[in-house]
């Protein structure tokens, strides 16, 4: 059975009112990168095929169906296994199946901590029982009884969403060989989150790798030589960092994840792979503006923080920025960059700073407040960024 067929069963099966109750659901962080989907999906897979072969697992992506077409890296992988947008599952689905199954058993890939205003609802409610964990996340202390719970740093989730079920087959190379689709599906977020194995990648990884290799090399089609895990890597790579046709409320929600902190503020993060000083020169300051306002209404949010990550074109360095904004008098994010800066290190000797200065200008007043900085830490990702933020907010 292929991945794919295992979508077509799973949706015959929700048609025909045939699964189990409580249904058992896994799902990725808020952000449905490449990773948290593909963590899911085959998470479902593996452990339909070779733990619970009577139940289905449903993979949900945690985000509205609408915003999966701002993910055009993950729609090309999927493309190329022939799975189509109507088997999978989004936020909007996961009421019908709490009415359907009452209550759900959730397993976690790519986070610790609930996300997402549904399934944190239908948990405060008592109809979410959390019980497995697999992640590269700093821990966040929760669900201590689920089993697994696989909590470690690595370059990609999918990683240990391998190493789990590689040691279920006791390393058996048969299995996989049988399932090449899957080692496929977990080689692309591995490559994409590792920037084709230069960064951040750890022992888990290389090992993942090694072993995905062994597996394909018998594949005559995709995976044959180094040249064409590159070429695979390059495509993926640039559909993620297609962003044409875009607004700016478009690019702030195709990599987004939300907390809810210990004081109450409701807090977004934005990766965004491109400068500000690009968004202030694709887009006019009342449109920039307008859509700050428009996503915080619309994710009901306090703070919104924005992280950019590039290479600058002139000199080759790559750079990190760190921005945030808010509405309202506020003293505490107002002092935000007082408390966060030594751990980010951040400064205001900005890239193209004309046009940052220009921009900031025009966004803020009384009631608007855009600020943004220089982060000379370009180690720290949304992953250590978030903490930082987390410890400052909650003192």
């Amino acid at each position: 059975m292929s991945v794919r067929s295992y979508l077509v069963n799973l949706k015959q099966a929700l048609k025909q009112n045939a699964l189990k109750s409580p249904y058992r659901i896994v799902t990725g962080n808020q952000s449905a990168d490449m990773d948290s989907v593909v963590s899911a999906i085959t998470f479902a897979y593996l452990t339909h095929t070779l733990k619970t072969p009577n139940q289905f697992i449903i993979p949900l992506i945690d985000i509205p169906k609408a915003d999966f077409a701002l993910r055009r890296d993950i729609s090309k992988l999927l493309q190329l296994h022939d799975i189509t947008e109507d088997l999978l599952y989004f936020v909007e689905d996961f009421d019908g199946f709490l009415k359907e199954s009452t209550s759900v058993d959730l397993s976690l890939v790519d986070h610790n901590g609930l996300q997402g205003v549904e399934i944190n609802r239908a948990f405060d409610a008592g109809f979410v029982n959390v019980d497995a964990i697999i992640d590269h996340h700093a821990d966040e202390g929760m669900f201590e009884k689920a089993d697994p719970r696989i909590i470690r740093t690595c370059g990609s989730n999918s990683t240990l969403v391998f190493h789990y079920f590689h040691e279920l087959t006791s390393g058996d190379d048969k299995f996989w060989e049988t399932n090449k689709d899957v080692v496929e599906l977990l080689i692309a977020p591995l490559l994409i989150d590792t920037t084709n194995m230069t960064q951040k990648v750890e022992d888990p990884d290389v090992k993942a790798l090694e072993f995905y290799k062994k597996i394909l090399t018998t594949d005559t089609v995709n995976f044959t030589t180094q040249s064409s895990y590159d070429d695979f890597y390059k495509t993926l790579k640039k559909a993620k960092k297609d962003i044409s046709g875009f607004s700016f409320a478009d690019i702030l929600r195709k990599d987004y994840k939300q907390f809810h902190f210990l004081h109450g503020d409701r807090v977004g993060f934005s990766s965004i792979s491109k400068p500000l000083s690009w968004i202030a020169s694709k887009f006019s300051a009342d449109e920039i503006k307008e859509d700050l306002a428009k996503t915080l209404k619309a994710n009901q949010i306090e703070l919104l923080v924005m992280t950019a990550s590039f290479t600058q074109k002139e000199t080759g360095i790559y750079t990190r920025e760190f921005s945030y904004y808010y509405e309202g008098e506020n003293e505490k994010y107002a002092n935000l960059f007082q408390s966060v800066w030594r751990d980010l290190e951040l400064s205001t000797d900005m890239y193209k700073s004309e046009i940052i200065s220009t921009l900031v200008n025009a966004v803020n007043d009384r009631e608007s407040h855009l600020k943004i900085y220089n982060q000379k830490k370009v180690t720290a990702t949304r992953k250590q960024v978030v903490p930082i933020v987390k410890e400052a907010l909650e003192k």
